[in-house]
């Protein structure tokens, strides 16, 4: 029998969470906070791609189309065909503009400098040609641009350096480009008052330019915004255009020159946003368009992560961020190439990851306070200071990568793709902190390393997702169910078996409790150690999930300890827990619909059972055994169930699917079943699922671990609850 699937892999589960829900918008999600704008070339002006513009964006920008040299490209020449075309489709549908750019070094009306026979004007020409242009432009697009940007990247790259060279031009903190050539840094305050004069006080007018966030350029920035309103002219805000890539900036520099400019100016705007994935940044315009370049998930995550770390900055100052504009709709457009995946809409107008990172933020994590009382982990190797845990559930990290450029922790909150670790000191460790509290309980994570996956040295390793992981614990609130205390213990023993039909030995792990050795008295009282007198035990089959094995349960699971304190506490009758490879391994993520469930059930039902029987002093009827399974284990565990009901009286299934009354209708009825969930993942599917069967007649219960999600600590609260409720 070949029967479709879809599970999650415990070893990500954490992580998968659904990203589907397009009814709102990015602009709808930020409604308190700031505008979200795009920038727009006439190639957007599609049904398609207009309709993600209304559907997100509540500001644009023209991307070239009102720059200088598009719109003025000779004396007495005007162009407004695609300025007018996008602004047209913003009247149309409401949406307000931002001006982009007045004055600009690149992409202007370079006439303005000559005259007729190509001879360099004086300053006093250029300022009249240049008040025209302003005005004009200002005066058409006025009922629609609520801000613009009057000058556009007039400040050096260049740090001052430490001493003169002989011989070489004095450092001047501004762009020595044709504008400041012939006026000096005066074309800057010029353009302001010409603007001011066309605009009225309604309209903002912003400095604007790349690498703002640097700390020696956003000083210059701010001495040359300061020098202009000194000498009485307005500035009202600053542009930066948050041109960055997947490594940086460091987000504490971004946010300083957030603060440094609001000593200066009442608005900020990210104007021209986008991240690359390589390592530039800015205006570069020698820059790698990554021809060929594939996008490997890693380099995902981290342009997730730089997005979602910049998102968090720009809301923490929404009172002075008035918009955040990003540089195209979409990869397919963008001025930095398809392949450096910049912006949050791909080539194909699909929606990434990290759009919805970006839209679905939790204002909870925005503000969050994270206690500084971290400690090892419980399941760190021996003397190893991290990973470390703190009350609240954070996780922290610290990685010796010298040579790295990125470090990325599996590990982190639902969709986010792991932690990535940004702070590296000069030793060479890398640290971070997860965004927010894990779940309680046990999970894997591994480390990637500029793409390799390695392990973390720091913890010990469990299988999971088809390899071994390393484990970190979040400590539970009621971990004492499956803690380590002084009580009567079991032993797991390794066997191995034959299966005919697969001509191998296979491996089975078995829980046998502490007294399954010990003599028992007889009747006399006088004890004995003869097999055919010995007490014999109902028996347990468990399964684990997909990516596992055979040791899941007794070591990620503890359902050993878990059974011996149920045990010791009197609340269920002792019993062996057989589990075995589910042989579900070999198949690929998008494959799972070519799972053949009858070489399993071979393997377990006419060759493990027999084998247990015969080697331990099990009841070997129905009534006294049960198979249970979490996740594939519970696929296995209802498949199983129902293809051979007369080997188990006790069905249970651990966020592995449901049973419904129409499944049981021509099979042997089971004396008793389970259902079991995280509350993160179906509860209310379990709980009717459980009240149906309830109705029509079927002993069956339902559990919901409260606070989790598909991943240990949902199975191991599951197991304790139904341990009790076997074999009687």
């Amino acid at each position: 029998m070949v029967a479709a699937v879809t599970i999650c892999s415990t070893a990500v589960a954490q992580f998968n969470a659904p990203r589907n829900d397009d009814s709102f918008g990015l602009k709808d999600a930020y409604r308190d906070y700031f505008k979200v704008g795009v920038a727009l070339n006439v190639r957007n002006l599609t049904e398609e791609q207009e309709a993600i513009v209304l559907h997100d964006y509540n500001s644009v920008t023209c991307e070239n189309a009102m720059k200088p040299g598009e719109l003025h490209p000779a004396e007495g020449v005007w162009d407004f065909a695609q300025a007018d075309s996008i602004a047209n489709f913003c009247r149309q549908n409401g949406i307000k503009m931002r001006g982009h750019c007045l004055v600009w070094h690149n992409q202007f009306a370079n006439w303005m400098f000559n005259d007729k026979k190509g001879k360099p004007v004086k300053k006093e020409v250029f300022y009249q040609r240049l008040r025209e242009h302003i005005h004009t432009v200002i005066e058409r697009y006025a009922d629609v641009v609520y801000c613009w940007d009057v000058v556009n990247e007039a400040i050096t790259d260049d740090e001052k350096p430490r001493w003169q060279r002989p011989g070489a031009p004095e450092y001047v903190p501004y762009r020595r480009s044709q504008l400041y050539n012939l006026c000096g840094d005066e074309f800057m305050t010029k353009a302001f008052e010409f603007a001011a004069e066309a605009a009225g006080p309604d309209v903002q007018l912003f400095y604007n330019d790349y690498n703002a966030w640097q700390r020696g350029k956003s000083q210059r920035i701010y001495d040359a915004v300061k020098k202009i309103k000194d000498a009485g002219v307005r500035v009202d805000g600053i542009g930066m255009q948050g041109h960055l890539n997947i490594y940086g900036p460091n987000m504490d520099d971004f946010e300083k020159a957030i603060e440094l400019y609001s000593k200066i100016v009442d608005h900020i705007q990210i104007t021209e946003l986008d991240i690359r994935a390589n390592e530039e940044m800015g205006g570069q315009l020698q820059f790698s368009r990554g021809e060929g370049q594939v996008i490997k998930p890693y380099i995902q995550t981290m342009h997730e992560d730089q997005y979602n770390r910049l998102f968090r900055v720009l809301r923490k100052h929404k009172d002075i961020i008035d918009v955040v504009t990003f540089w195209n709709l979409s990869d397919k457009d963008s001025w930095v190439g398809t392949a450096n995946y910049p912006l949050l809409i791909d080539k194909d107008l699909k929606r990434k990851h990290a759009y919805y990172t970006v839209r679905d933020f939790k204002k909870s994590l925005d503000n969050a306070q994270i206690k500084e009382d971290f400690r090892p982990s419980e399941l760190n190797q021996p003397g190893q200071e991290y990973p470390m845990v703190n009350s609240q559930g954070y996780a922290r990290f610290r990685v010796e990568a010298p040579q790295a450029k990125s470090v990325i922790v599996s590990l982190g909150l639902g969709g986010s793709g792991g932690t990535v670790l940004r702070n590296k000191d000069k030793d060479g460790f890398w640290t971070g902190t997860t965004e927010g509290p894990m779940d309680e309980g046990f999970h894997y994570y591994h480390l990637t390393i500029d793409g390799g996956v390695v392990n973390d040295p720091g913890a010990k390793n469990y299988y999971g997702s088809v390899r071994w992981e390393s484990g970190i614990e979040i400590p539970a609130h009621d971990r004492d169910f499956y803690a380590m205390k002084n009580v009567p213990h079991g032993t797991v023993q390794e066997v191995w078996f034959w299966s005919e039909s697969t001509q191998q030995n296979r491996r089975a792990m078995v829980y046998v409790p502490a007294e399954y050795n010990e003599p028992i008295s007889a009747k006399n009282g006088k004890s004995t150690t003869k097999v055919a007198e010995l007490k014999r035990y109902p028996v347990l089959y468990l399964q684990h999930g997909w990516g596992e094995d055979e040791t899941a349960w007794s070591s990620q699971g503890h359902a050993g300890l878990i059974l011996d304190n149920l045990i010791a506490e009197g609340k269920c009758e002792p019993c062996l827990i057989v589990m075995t490879y589910g042989m579900t391994n070999e198949l690929k993520w998008g494959h799972m619909n070519e799972f053949d469930w009858t070489k399993f059930q071979t393997v377990l039902m006419d060759e493990l059972v027999p084998y247990i029987d015969k080697n331990y002093r099990t009841i070997a009827d129905r009534d006294h055994r049960a198979m249970t399974g979490l996740s594939m284990g519970g696929m296995e565990t209802r498949m199983a169930t129902l293809a051979r009901p007369e080997m188990f009286g006790y069905w249970g299934l651990f966020s592995g699917g449901i049973y419904e009354p129409k499944d049981l209708e021509n099979v042997t009825a089971p004396k008793r079943i389970f259902i079991s969930c995280g509350a993160k993942e179906t509860p209310d599917r379990v709980r009717e699922a459980v009240a149906k069967l309830q109705g029509a007649g079927y002993d069956a219960y339902s559990h919901v671990s409260e606070g989790t999600a598909h991943e240990f600590l949902t199975w191991r609260r599951a197991l304790k609850e139904w341990l009790p409720l076997l074999f009687h």
